[in-house]
Protein backbone atom coordinates (compact mmCIF):
# COMPACT_ATOMS: atom_id res chain seq x y z
CA UNK A 1 0.00 0.00 0.00
CA UNK A 2 1.43 3.33 -0.74
CA UNK A 3 2.28 5.58 1.63
CA UNK A 4 0.69 8.61 -0.28
CA UNK A 5 -2.70 6.95 1.16
CA UNK A 6 -1.77 6.36 4.31
CA UNK A 7 0.62 9.16 5.58
CA UNK A 8 0.28 13.12 5.34
CA UNK A 9 2.57 15.53 3.59
CA UNK A 10 5.19 16.51 6.37
CA UNK A 11 4.33 19.69 7.89
CA UNK A 12 0.80 18.80 8.39
CA UNK A 13 -1.13 17.26 11.45
CA UNK A 14 -4.21 15.45 11.87
CA UNK A 15 -6.07 17.24 14.79
CA UNK A 16 -7.26 13.74 17.16
CA UNK A 17 -10.05 14.22 19.45
CA UNK A 18 -8.77 15.97 22.76
CA UNK A 19 -6.40 18.29 20.67
CA UNK A 20 -9.29 19.21 18.65
CA UNK A 21 -11.67 19.67 21.84
CA UNK A 22 -8.59 22.33 22.88
CA UNK A 23 -8.46 23.82 19.50
CA UNK A 24 -12.04 24.56 19.12
CA UNK A 25 -12.11 25.65 22.83
CA UNK A 26 -9.26 28.41 22.11
CA UNK A 27 -11.21 29.29 19.01
CA UNK A 28 -14.89 29.58 20.84
CA UNK A 29 -12.86 31.61 23.09
CA UNK A 30 -11.56 34.02 20.87
CA UNK A 31 -14.76 34.56 19.03
CA UNK A 32 -16.53 35.27 22.14
CA UNK A 33 -13.69 37.64 23.30
CA UNK A 34 -14.03 39.58 19.83
CA UNK A 35 -17.61 39.83 19.89
CA UNK A 36 -17.83 41.38 23.34
CA UNK A 37 -15.14 43.82 22.34
CA UNK A 38 -17.67 44.90 19.36
CA UNK A 39 -14.95 42.87 16.65
CA UNK A 40 -17.40 41.49 13.82
CA UNK A 41 -16.41 38.15 12.31
CA UNK A 42 -15.55 38.05 8.60
CA UNK A 43 -13.89 35.17 6.67
CA UNK A 44 -11.12 35.56 3.95
CA UNK A 45 -11.03 32.95 0.70
CA UNK A 46 -8.57 30.48 1.19
CA UNK A 47 -6.56 31.55 -1.97
CA UNK A 48 -6.45 35.02 -3.89
CA UNK A 49 -4.59 36.31 -6.99
CA UNK A 50 -0.79 36.11 -6.12
CA UNK A 51 -0.30 39.60 -6.70
CA UNK A 52 -2.02 40.59 -3.49
CA UNK A 53 0.53 39.22 -1.30
CA UNK A 54 3.28 39.85 -3.76
CA UNK A 55 2.53 43.81 -2.78
CA UNK A 56 1.96 43.35 0.61
CA UNK A 57 2.53 40.22 2.49
CA UNK A 58 5.79 39.93 5.45
CA UNK A 59 5.88 36.70 4.21
CA UNK A 60 8.59 35.95 1.62
CA UNK A 61 7.65 34.75 -1.74
CA UNK A 62 9.97 31.21 -1.79
CA UNK A 63 7.58 30.54 1.19
CA UNK A 64 4.14 31.16 -0.64
CA UNK A 65 2.87 28.25 -2.03
CA UNK A 66 1.72 28.79 -5.68
CA UNK A 67 -0.71 27.30 -8.64
CA UNK A 68 -2.64 27.60 -11.69
CA UNK A 69 -6.19 28.11 -12.20
CA UNK A 70 -7.36 27.02 -15.46
CA UNK A 71 -7.25 30.10 -17.02
CA UNK A 72 -3.68 30.19 -16.34
CA UNK A 73 -3.73 32.82 -13.63
CA UNK A 74 -1.16 32.45 -11.02
CA UNK A 75 -3.16 31.88 -7.27
CA UNK A 76 -1.38 31.65 -3.66
CA UNK A 77 -2.74 29.81 -0.98
CA UNK A 78 -3.22 32.87 1.77
CA UNK A 79 0.20 32.92 4.04
CA UNK A 80 -1.60 35.48 6.27
CA UNK A 81 -4.92 36.86 6.99
CA UNK A 82 -4.11 40.27 7.61
CA UNK A 83 -3.45 40.93 4.00
CA UNK A 84 -6.55 39.65 2.88
CA UNK A 85 -8.63 41.28 5.58
CA UNK A 86 -6.78 44.91 4.12
CA UNK A 87 -8.04 43.92 0.92
CA UNK A 88 -11.68 43.36 1.73
CA UNK A 89 -11.51 46.95 4.26
CA UNK A 90 -10.46 48.71 0.93
CA UNK A 91 -12.78 47.25 -1.61
CA UNK A 92 -15.88 45.97 0.40
CA UNK A 93 -16.99 48.81 2.86
CA UNK A 94 -18.58 51.91 2.67
CA UNK A 95 -16.41 55.34 3.80
CA UNK A 96 -18.74 55.67 6.63
CA UNK A 97 -18.22 52.62 8.08
CA UNK A 98 -14.82 53.31 9.59
CA UNK A 99 -13.08 52.78 11.85
CA UNK A 100 -13.63 48.91 11.38
CA UNK A 101 -13.20 46.53 14.40
CA UNK A 102 -12.85 43.10 12.39
CA UNK A 103 -11.96 39.60 13.68
CA UNK A 104 -11.26 36.18 12.07
CA UNK A 105 -10.55 32.51 12.83
CA UNK A 106 -9.14 30.76 9.75
CA UNK A 107 -6.04 28.64 8.43
CA UNK A 108 -2.72 29.92 6.99
CA UNK A 109 -0.12 27.98 4.29
CA UNK A 110 3.40 29.13 4.69
CA UNK A 111 5.89 26.38 2.94
CA UNK A 112 8.29 26.27 5.89
CA UNK A 113 11.13 24.19 5.88
CA UNK A 114 11.47 23.81 9.68
CA UNK A 115 8.40 21.98 10.76
CA UNK A 116 7.37 21.36 14.59
CA UNK A 117 4.56 21.41 16.97
CA UNK A 118 5.02 25.01 16.89
CA UNK A 119 5.51 26.00 13.14
CA UNK A 120 3.45 24.16 10.54
CA UNK A 121 2.63 24.11 6.48
CA UNK A 122 -1.03 24.81 7.75
CA UNK A 123 -1.79 26.24 11.17
CA UNK A 124 -4.67 28.20 12.75
CA UNK A 125 -4.57 31.99 13.53
CA UNK A 126 -7.65 34.05 15.35
CA UNK A 127 -7.41 37.58 15.72
CA UNK A 128 -8.52 41.38 15.18
CA UNK A 129 -7.83 44.27 12.99
CA UNK A 130 -8.96 47.99 13.77
CA UNK A 131 -8.94 50.12 10.62
CA UNK A 132 -9.42 53.94 10.00
CA UNK A 133 -7.98 55.11 13.67
CA UNK A 134 -4.35 55.58 14.29
CA UNK A 135 -4.24 56.51 17.95
CA UNK A 136 -2.42 55.04 21.26
CA UNK A 137 -5.93 53.89 22.48
CA UNK A 138 -6.31 51.31 19.02
CA UNK A 139 -3.08 50.06 19.65
CA UNK A 140 -3.60 49.38 23.71
CA UNK A 141 -7.23 48.28 22.32
CA UNK A 142 -5.42 45.12 20.38
CA UNK A 143 -3.24 44.29 22.67
CA UNK A 144 -5.94 43.95 25.81
CA UNK A 145 -7.73 41.66 23.55
CA UNK A 146 -4.62 39.08 22.77
CA UNK A 147 -4.22 39.22 26.94
CA UNK A 148 -7.92 38.66 27.75
CA UNK A 149 -8.05 35.71 24.97
CA UNK A 150 -5.10 34.16 26.20
CA UNK A 151 -5.94 34.00 30.11
CA UNK A 152 -9.26 32.80 29.22
CA UNK A 153 -7.84 30.03 26.62
CA UNK A 154 -6.23 28.76 30.37
CA UNK A 155 -2.85 30.52 29.59
CA UNK A 156 -1.00 31.52 32.45
CA UNK A 157 2.49 32.32 31.87
CA UNK A 158 3.10 34.83 28.93
CA UNK A 159 4.64 37.84 28.36
CA UNK A 160 3.46 40.85 25.62
CA UNK A 161 6.70 42.75 24.36
CA UNK A 162 6.08 46.32 22.63
CA UNK A 163 8.57 47.85 20.19
CA UNK A 164 8.56 50.85 17.84
CA UNK A 165 9.58 50.68 13.98
CA UNK A 166 9.98 54.75 14.64
CA UNK A 167 12.61 54.62 16.93
CA UNK A 168 14.84 52.80 14.33
CA UNK A 169 14.66 54.61 11.70
CA UNK A 170 14.75 57.89 13.49
CA UNK A 171 18.40 56.77 14.98
CA UNK A 172 19.10 55.41 11.44
CA UNK A 173 18.10 58.66 9.54
CA UNK A 174 20.21 60.15 12.01
CA UNK A 175 23.27 58.21 11.86
CA UNK A 176 23.11 58.83 8.06
CA UNK A 177 23.19 54.81 6.85
CA UNK A 178 22.92 53.39 3.55
CA UNK A 179 19.47 51.47 2.29
CA UNK A 180 21.97 48.48 2.49
CA UNK A 181 23.46 48.77 5.60
CA UNK A 182 20.23 49.70 7.24
CA UNK A 183 18.55 46.06 6.14
CA UNK A 184 21.85 44.73 7.81
CA UNK A 185 21.94 46.49 10.85
CA UNK A 186 18.06 45.86 11.39
CA UNK A 187 18.63 42.06 10.71
CA UNK A 188 21.95 42.13 12.83
CA UNK A 189 19.42 44.13 16.00
CA UNK A 190 16.92 41.98 15.40
CA UNK A 191 19.07 38.66 15.60
CA UNK A 192 21.22 40.41 18.38
CA UNK A 193 24.40 39.18 16.67
CA UNK A 194 26.76 42.41 18.71
CA UNK A 195 29.66 41.37 16.29
CA UNK A 196 28.03 42.31 12.87
CA UNK A 197 26.71 45.55 13.93
CA UNK A 198 29.65 46.84 15.16
CA UNK A 199 31.27 45.74 11.87
CA UNK A 200 28.52 47.19 9.98
CA UNK A 201 29.11 50.65 12.35
CA UNK A 202 33.02 50.56 11.61
CA UNK A 203 32.88 52.42 8.08
CA UNK A 204 30.71 55.49 9.54
CA UNK A 205 32.03 58.33 11.44
CA UNK A 206 29.04 58.86 13.98
CA UNK A 207 28.32 61.27 16.83
CA UNK A 208 29.24 59.23 19.86
CA UNK A 209 25.41 58.87 21.68
CA UNK A 210 24.08 57.77 18.30
CA UNK A 211 26.97 54.94 18.42
CA UNK A 212 25.84 53.98 21.61
CA UNK A 213 22.65 54.00 21.00
CA UNK A 214 22.65 51.52 18.24
CA UNK A 215 25.22 49.41 20.07
CA UNK A 216 22.91 49.07 23.22
CA UNK A 217 19.94 48.47 21.05
CA UNK A 218 19.59 44.87 21.60
CA UNK A 219 19.64 45.01 25.15
CA UNK A 220 17.54 47.75 25.35
CA UNK A 221 14.40 45.38 26.96
CA UNK A 222 12.39 45.46 29.74
CA UNK A 223 10.31 47.62 31.91
CA UNK A 224 8.81 50.66 31.20
CA UNK A 225 12.26 52.14 32.33
CA UNK A 226 13.78 51.60 29.30
CA UNK A 227 12.26 54.14 27.76
CA UNK A 228 13.13 56.74 30.61
CA UNK A 229 16.73 55.96 30.45
CA UNK A 230 17.06 56.08 26.72
CA UNK A 231 15.39 59.41 26.58
CA UNK A 232 17.86 60.87 28.30
CA UNK A 233 20.19 60.95 25.14
CA UNK A 234 20.25 64.25 24.04
CA UNK A 235 20.76 63.33 20.34
CA UNK A 236 17.49 62.05 19.75
CA UNK A 237 15.88 63.54 16.63
CA UNK A 238 12.18 64.09 16.38
CA UNK A 239 11.15 60.70 14.98
CA UNK A 240 12.76 58.51 17.71
CA UNK A 241 11.43 60.96 20.60
CA UNK A 242 7.59 60.47 19.07
CA UNK A 243 7.82 56.64 18.89
CA UNK A 244 9.07 56.75 22.39
CA UNK A 245 6.12 58.91 23.33
CA UNK A 246 3.67 56.64 21.42
CA UNK A 247 5.18 53.67 23.30
CA UNK A 248 4.59 55.36 26.78
CA UNK A 249 1.32 56.62 25.84
CA UNK A 250 0.18 52.90 24.78
CA UNK A 251 1.81 51.51 28.35
CA UNK A 252 -0.24 54.07 30.34
CA UNK A 253 -3.40 53.12 28.65
CA UNK A 254 -2.54 49.42 29.64
CA UNK A 255 -1.40 50.57 33.04
CA UNK A 256 -4.60 52.05 33.51
CA UNK A 257 -6.56 48.77 33.31
CA UNK A 258 -4.90 46.89 34.89
CA UNK A 259 -2.67 45.03 32.25
CA UNK A 260 0.92 46.48 33.04
CA UNK A 261 1.87 43.33 34.33
CA UNK A 262 1.73 41.42 30.99
CA UNK A 263 3.96 43.69 28.73
CA UNK A 264 7.29 45.11 28.34
CA UNK A 265 9.49 47.21 26.34
CA UNK A 266 11.66 45.69 23.51
CA UNK A 267 13.11 48.73 21.30
CA UNK A 268 15.31 46.45 19.58
CA UNK A 269 12.59 44.23 18.08
CA UNK A 270 12.83 45.26 14.87
CA UNK A 271 10.77 43.44 12.23
CA UNK A 272 9.70 44.13 8.16
CA UNK A 273 10.22 47.35 8.12
CA UNK A 274 7.93 48.50 4.49
CA UNK A 275 4.58 46.26 6.78
CA UNK A 276 5.39 47.84 10.17
CA UNK A 277 5.03 51.70 10.85
CA UNK A 278 5.01 52.31 14.28
CA UNK A 279 3.91 49.81 17.53
CA UNK A 280 5.16 46.12 16.76
CA UNK A 281 3.56 43.49 19.40
CA UNK A 282 5.11 39.90 20.00
CA UNK A 283 3.87 37.63 22.80
CA UNK A 284 6.13 35.05 24.87
CA UNK A 285 5.29 31.84 27.04
CA UNK A 286 7.57 29.15 28.38
CA UNK A 287 7.83 25.93 26.83
CA UNK A 288 7.47 27.30 22.83
CA UNK A 289 10.63 28.61 21.04
CA UNK A 290 8.73 31.07 18.88
CA UNK A 291 6.04 33.72 19.59
CA UNK A 292 2.45 33.05 20.50
CA UNK A 293 1.30 36.15 18.85
CA UNK A 294 2.40 38.58 16.44
CA UNK A 295 1.12 42.62 15.47
CA UNK A 296 1.49 45.53 15.35
CA UNK A 297 -0.18 49.17 13.47
CA UNK A 298 0.26 48.98 9.81
CA UNK A 299 -0.91 52.19 8.26
CA UNK A 300 0.69 51.65 4.76
CA UNK A 301 -0.81 48.19 3.76
CA UNK A 302 -4.85 49.09 3.22
CA UNK A 303 -3.75 51.92 0.36
CA UNK A 304 -1.99 49.55 -1.46
CA UNK A 305 -5.48 48.03 -2.62
CA UNK A 306 -6.73 51.80 -3.07
CA UNK A 307 -7.38 53.79 0.48
CA UNK A 308 -5.13 55.20 2.29
CA UNK A 309 -6.19 54.04 5.71
CA UNK A 310 -4.46 53.40 9.24
CA UNK A 311 -4.44 50.10 11.17
CA UNK A 312 -3.67 48.45 13.51
CA UNK A 313 -3.85 44.08 14.65
CA UNK A 314 -2.55 41.15 16.32
CA UNK A 315 -3.20 37.54 15.45
CA UNK A 316 -2.66 35.00 17.50
CA UNK A 317 -1.24 31.10 16.73
CA UNK A 318 -3.87 28.80 18.05
CA UNK A 319 -1.89 25.40 17.77
CA UNK A 320 1.17 27.58 19.83
CA UNK A 321 -1.28 27.83 22.70
CA UNK A 322 -2.33 24.93 22.41
CA UNK A 323 1.11 23.12 22.34
CA UNK A 324 2.06 25.50 26.11
CA UNK A 325 -1.08 24.50 27.36
CA UNK A 326 -0.55 20.75 26.55
CA UNK A 327 2.92 21.44 28.44
CA UNK A 328 0.77 22.53 31.70
CA UNK A 329 -1.63 19.51 31.68
CA UNK A 330 1.17 17.44 31.79
CA UNK A 331 1.77 15.98 35.14
CA UNK A 332 5.41 16.44 35.46
CA UNK A 333 4.58 20.39 34.95
CA UNK A 334 6.07 22.26 37.44
CA UNK A 335 7.07 26.49 37.35
CA UNK A 336 9.97 25.32 38.92
CA UNK A 337 11.08 23.78 35.48
CA UNK A 338 11.32 26.97 33.93
CA UNK A 339 13.84 28.25 37.15
CA UNK A 340 16.53 26.80 35.46
CA UNK A 341 18.51 28.23 32.58
CA UNK A 342 19.50 25.40 29.99
CA UNK A 343 22.83 25.44 28.40
CA UNK A 344 23.37 23.49 25.39
CA UNK A 345 26.97 22.49 24.65
CA UNK A 346 28.45 20.84 21.80
CA UNK A 347 30.42 17.81 22.80
CA UNK A 348 34.02 17.41 22.36
CA UNK A 349 36.94 20.56 22.64
CA UNK A 350 34.23 23.19 22.57
CA UNK A 351 32.33 22.20 25.73
CA UNK A 352 35.83 21.82 27.56
CA UNK A 353 36.44 25.85 26.21
CA UNK A 354 32.95 26.27 27.37
CA UNK A 355 33.49 24.81 30.56
CA UNK A 356 35.87 26.84 31.38
CA UNK A 357 34.92 30.11 31.09
CA UNK A 358 31.54 28.93 32.91
CA UNK A 359 33.60 28.01 36.15
CA UNK A 360 35.35 31.24 36.10
CA UNK A 361 32.21 32.75 36.21
CA UNK A 362 31.06 30.83 39.32
CA UNK A 363 29.10 28.00 37.83
CA UNK A 364 29.75 24.69 39.21
CA UNK A 365 30.87 22.13 36.02
CA UNK A 366 32.71 19.64 38.00
CA UNK A 367 30.19 16.78 37.34
CA UNK A 368 30.73 17.30 33.40
CA UNK A 369 34.89 17.02 33.95
CA UNK A 370 34.54 13.26 34.82
CA UNK A 371 34.74 10.69 33.25
CA UNK A 372 30.83 9.54 32.40
CA UNK A 373 28.34 8.91 29.82
CA UNK A 374 25.87 11.11 31.16
CA UNK A 375 24.31 14.06 29.09
CA UNK A 376 22.70 16.45 31.89
CA UNK A 377 24.10 18.15 34.34
CA UNK A 378 22.68 20.09 37.14
CA UNK A 379 24.40 22.91 38.91
CA UNK A 380 21.61 23.43 41.75
CA UNK A 381 23.19 25.97 43.55
CA UNK A 382 22.77 28.44 40.03
CA UNK A 383 19.79 26.67 39.18
CA UNK A 384 21.62 25.68 35.81
CA UNK A 385 21.24 23.01 33.54
CA UNK A 386 23.84 21.81 30.65
CA UNK A 387 23.50 19.38 28.41
CA UNK A 388 25.84 17.97 25.88
CA UNK A 389 24.61 17.06 22.37
CA UNK A 390 26.57 16.92 18.48
CA UNK A 391 27.58 20.59 17.54
CA UNK A 392 25.06 20.21 14.70
CA UNK A 393 21.93 20.00 16.98
CA UNK A 394 23.10 23.06 19.41
CA UNK A 395 20.71 25.55 17.25
CA UNK A 396 18.04 23.47 17.07
CA UNK A 397 17.70 22.48 20.98
CA UNK A 398 18.32 26.79 21.72
CA UNK A 399 15.93 27.35 18.41
CA UNK A 400 13.23 25.34 19.87
CA UNK A 401 12.94 26.53 23.66
CA UNK A 402 14.83 23.14 25.03
CA UNK A 403 17.92 24.84 25.85
CA UNK A 404 18.36 28.47 26.91
CA UNK A 405 21.61 29.23 25.77
CA UNK A 406 23.94 27.31 23.66
CA UNK A 407 27.82 27.51 22.72
CA UNK A 408 28.48 26.75 19.14
CA UNK A 409 30.72 27.20 15.74
CA UNK A 410 29.47 30.25 14.07
CA UNK A 411 30.31 27.78 10.94
CA UNK A 412 27.14 25.56 12.11
CA UNK A 413 24.91 28.44 12.52
CA UNK A 414 25.45 29.82 9.10
CA UNK A 415 24.98 26.33 7.92
CA UNK A 416 21.67 25.45 9.66
CA UNK A 417 20.34 28.96 9.51
CA UNK A 418 18.18 28.94 12.89
CA UNK A 419 15.71 31.55 14.47
CA UNK A 420 17.62 32.77 17.19
CA UNK A 421 20.42 35.74 19.26
CA UNK A 422 23.58 35.57 18.52
CA UNK A 423 25.13 38.05 21.42
CA UNK A 424 28.68 37.06 21.89
CA UNK A 425 31.60 36.06 19.56
CA UNK A 426 33.77 33.51 21.94
CA UNK A 427 36.93 34.35 20.49
CA UNK A 428 37.72 30.56 20.36
CA UNK A 429 37.80 27.90 17.78
CA UNK A 430 39.17 30.29 15.80
CA UNK A 431 39.41 28.77 12.19
CA UNK A 432 38.10 29.63 9.12
CA UNK A 433 35.56 28.50 6.12
CA UNK A 434 37.36 28.13 2.54
CA UNK A 435 37.33 26.76 -0.73
CA UNK A 436 40.02 24.96 -1.36
CA UNK A 437 41.46 22.65 -3.78
CA UNK A 438 44.82 21.93 -6.30
CA UNK A 439 46.49 25.32 -6.85
CA UNK A 440 45.78 24.98 -10.52
CA UNK A 441 42.12 25.71 -9.71
CA UNK A 442 42.72 29.42 -8.25
CA UNK A 443 42.47 31.19 -11.11
CA UNK A 444 39.76 28.97 -12.74
CA UNK A 445 37.40 30.10 -9.91
CA UNK A 446 37.10 33.64 -11.44
CA UNK A 447 33.98 33.73 -13.92
CA UNK A 448 33.38 30.26 -14.32
CA UNK A 449 29.79 28.69 -13.95
CA UNK A 450 29.86 25.36 -13.84
CA UNK A 451 32.54 23.22 -11.44
CA UNK A 452 31.90 20.45 -8.96
CA UNK A 453 32.44 21.76 -5.40
CA UNK A 454 32.23 18.92 -2.34
CA UNK A 455 31.42 20.15 1.31
CA UNK A 456 30.03 19.36 4.44
CA UNK A 457 28.75 22.72 4.43
CA UNK A 458 26.59 22.77 1.64
CA UNK A 459 24.21 25.76 2.14
CA UNK A 460 27.48 27.85 2.75
CA UNK A 461 29.06 26.45 -0.33
CA UNK A 462 25.90 27.68 -2.19
CA UNK A 463 25.52 30.69 -0.71
CA UNK A 464 28.95 31.87 -1.57
CA UNK A 465 29.37 30.31 -5.03
CA UNK A 466 25.73 31.70 -6.12
CA UNK A 467 24.91 34.81 -3.68
CA UNK A 468 28.15 35.93 -3.44
CA UNK A 469 29.95 35.22 -6.34
CA UNK A 470 27.08 35.16 -8.59
CA UNK A 471 28.32 31.65 -9.97
CA UNK A 472 26.51 28.25 -10.92
CA UNK A 473 28.13 25.49 -9.22
CA UNK A 474 27.50 21.23 -8.12
CA UNK A 475 27.02 21.06 -4.98
CA UNK A 476 27.97 17.84 -3.48
CA UNK A 477 27.10 16.74 0.14
CA UNK A 478 29.88 14.78 1.54
CA UNK A 479 30.09 13.49 5.08
CA UNK A 480 33.43 12.06 5.85
CA UNK A 481 37.06 13.12 5.15
CA UNK A 482 36.01 16.22 2.01
CA UNK A 483 39.65 16.60 0.73
CA UNK A 484 39.41 13.04 -0.70
CA UNK A 485 36.84 15.22 -3.74
CA UNK A 486 39.79 16.51 -5.58
CA UNK A 487 42.04 13.65 -5.32
CA UNK A 488 39.78 11.05 -6.25
CA UNK A 489 37.79 13.52 -9.39
CA UNK A 490 34.60 13.54 -7.38
CA UNK A 491 35.18 17.24 -7.07
CA UNK A 492 37.37 20.30 -8.50
CA UNK A 493 36.98 21.94 -5.47
CA UNK A 494 35.93 21.71 -1.81
CA UNK A 495 33.96 24.06 0.79
CA UNK A 496 35.73 23.48 4.43
CA UNK A 497 36.40 24.44 7.58
CA UNK A 498 40.60 25.27 7.66
CA UNK A 499 42.57 25.50 10.66
CA UNK A 500 46.30 24.85 10.27
CA UNK A 501 46.02 24.26 6.50
CA UNK A 502 48.21 20.90 7.59
CA UNK A 503 45.49 18.55 5.90
CA UNK A 504 45.27 20.50 2.79
CA UNK A 505 49.08 20.86 2.66
CA UNK A 506 49.57 16.77 2.71
CA UNK A 507 46.94 15.98 0.33
CA UNK A 508 48.40 18.62 -2.41
CA UNK A 509 45.90 21.33 -1.83
CA UNK A 510 45.53 24.80 -0.56
CA UNK A 511 42.92 27.31 0.19
CA UNK A 512 42.12 29.18 -2.62
CA UNK A 513 39.46 32.02 -1.59
CA UNK A 514 38.12 32.66 2.49
CA UNK A 515 34.56 32.83 3.00
CA UNK A 516 34.69 33.70 6.53
CA UNK A 517 35.80 33.85 9.62
CA UNK A 518 34.75 31.06 12.07
CA UNK A 519 34.79 31.12 16.12
CA UNK A 520 32.17 30.22 18.78
CA UNK A 521 29.42 31.91 19.11
CA UNK A 522 27.05 32.29 22.58
CA UNK A 523 23.59 31.99 21.49
CA UNK A 524 20.35 32.85 23.35
CA UNK A 525 16.81 31.59 22.25
CA UNK A 526 14.71 34.51 21.74
CA UNK A 527 12.14 33.93 24.12
CA UNK A 528 14.22 32.91 26.81
CA UNK A 529 15.91 36.14 26.99
CA UNK A 530 12.64 37.59 27.68
CA UNK A 531 11.34 35.75 29.83
CA UNK A 532 14.58 35.28 32.01
CA UNK A 533 16.05 38.67 30.84
CA UNK A 534 17.84 39.39 34.33
CA UNK A 535 19.59 35.99 34.90
CA UNK A 536 20.47 35.39 31.01
CA UNK A 537 21.68 39.09 30.97
CA UNK A 538 23.62 38.91 33.98
CA UNK A 539 25.04 35.40 32.22
CA UNK A 540 25.94 37.57 29.70
CA UNK A 541 27.60 40.26 31.08
CA UNK A 542 30.05 37.92 33.24
CA UNK A 543 30.92 35.71 30.19
CA UNK A 544 31.58 39.03 28.32
CA UNK A 545 33.72 40.27 31.05
CA UNK A 546 35.99 37.19 31.22
CA UNK A 547 36.62 37.43 27.13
Amino acid sequence: MSERITHIPEGLADILCDDCELKFNIESVSREVFKSRGYKMVQAPMFEYSEVYDVASTTSSENIFRFFDGDGRMLSLRPDITTSIARMAATKFSDSGYPLRLSYIGSAFRNDEAFSQARQREFTQVGVELIGENSAAADSEVIEIAIETLEKSGLRDFQIDMGHIGFFKGIVEQAGLSENDTMRLREAIYTKSFSSIEGILRDYDLDDEIRDIIIKLPTMFGGIEIIDEVSKYKCLGEVSREALENLSAVYEILKSHGAQGRVSIDLGMIPNLDYYTGLVIKGFTYGIGFPICTGGRYDNLISKFGKNLPATGISIGVERVMSALNDMSREDYSKQDNEYITVALAKGRLAELSIEIFEKIGLNCSEMKSKTRKLVFTDEENKMKFVLVKASDVPTYVEYGAADIGIVGKDTLLEYGKNLYEVLDLGFGKCKMAVAGPAEMKDKLVGRNIMRVASKYTNIARDYFHNVKGQTVDIIKLHGSVELGPLVGLSEVIVDIVETGKTLKENGLEVLEEICDVSARLVVNRVSLKLHRERINDIITRVKGEL
